[in-house]
C-alpha cells in the first residue's frame, strides 16, 4: 500500500506518541518517589533516644584515642560501627575489621594520642569531631611520631553508644 507523504508522516508520529508520553509519564513518577527519611531529632525524642552532647563526643573521642594506645579486639569492636570507614592520609581505605587488626597487630604500636585544637559538630544523632591528631609511638620497633588532620564521625546507636562510623585523616602543611 502507498501512502501519501503527509499521512504517512502522521501515522509514524502518531504511533510514537503514545509509548513516548507513557515514558515521560513513568520518568516523571519515579521522580516523584518520596526518598527514604533520615531519622530527625523529633524522630529521636518520639522513640526516646537521648540526643548527643558534647561531653559524650568528647568522652567518645577520649575512649577511641586510649583503645588505640592499649587496643584489644574486643574493647575496638564495641567502639567501632559496622559500617566503619577509616581513611588514612597515606591513601589506605578500612572497614572495620581491617582497622581493628591493623590497631591490634600492625607494625605501628601507639603509645600516646592527643586531639589537639579539637571542634565537635552535632546534627541529630551524628556527631562530626575535626583536631590535629598528635601520636607517639613506634613503627617496626622505630619511633614514630604522627602529626595529621583528622575527621571523626561518630553516630549514636539504638543502644545509646556512640560508635566512631568514619575517620578521615589528612596531611597538614608543614
Amino acid at each position: 500500500m502507498v501512502i501519501g507523504g503527509n499521512t504517512w508522516i502522521k501515522r509514524v508520529s502518531s504511533s510514537w506518541i503514545l509509548p513516548i508520553f507513557a515514558l515521560l509519564i513513568l520518568m516523571g513518577c519515579k521522580q516523584n518517589v518520596d526518598p527514604p527519611k533520615s531519622q530527625t531529632t523529633a524522630d529521636m525524642m518520639a522513640e526516646g533516644q537521648d540526643l548527643i552532647t558534647i561531653d559524650e563526643v568528647q568522652r567518645a573521642v577520649s575512649t577511641v584515642n586510649e583503645a588505640m594506645v592499649n587496643p584489644s579486639t574486643e574493647l575496638m569492636d564495641s567502639l567501632c560501627a559496622d559500617e566503619l570507614t577509616y581513611g588514612h592520609s597515606s591513601g589506605l581505605i578500612q572497614n572495620k575489621a581491617a582497622f581493628i587488626d591493623d590497631i591490634v597487630n600492625g607494625p605501628f604500636d601507639f603509645l600516646s594520642l592527643e586531639a589537639a585544637d579539637q571542634t565537635i559538630t552535632i546534627s541529630g544523632n551524628t556527631a562530626i569531631v575535626r583536631h590535629i591528631f598528635l601520636a607517639k609511638g613506634t613503627k617496626a620497633g622505630e619511633p614514630a611520631d604522627v602529626r595529621i588532620g583528622n575527621t571523626q564521625v561518630y553516630q549514636k546507636a539504638r543502644d545509646g553508644a556512640l560508635k566512631l562510623l568514619a575517620r578521615q585523616a589528612y596531611k597538614l602543611p608543614n
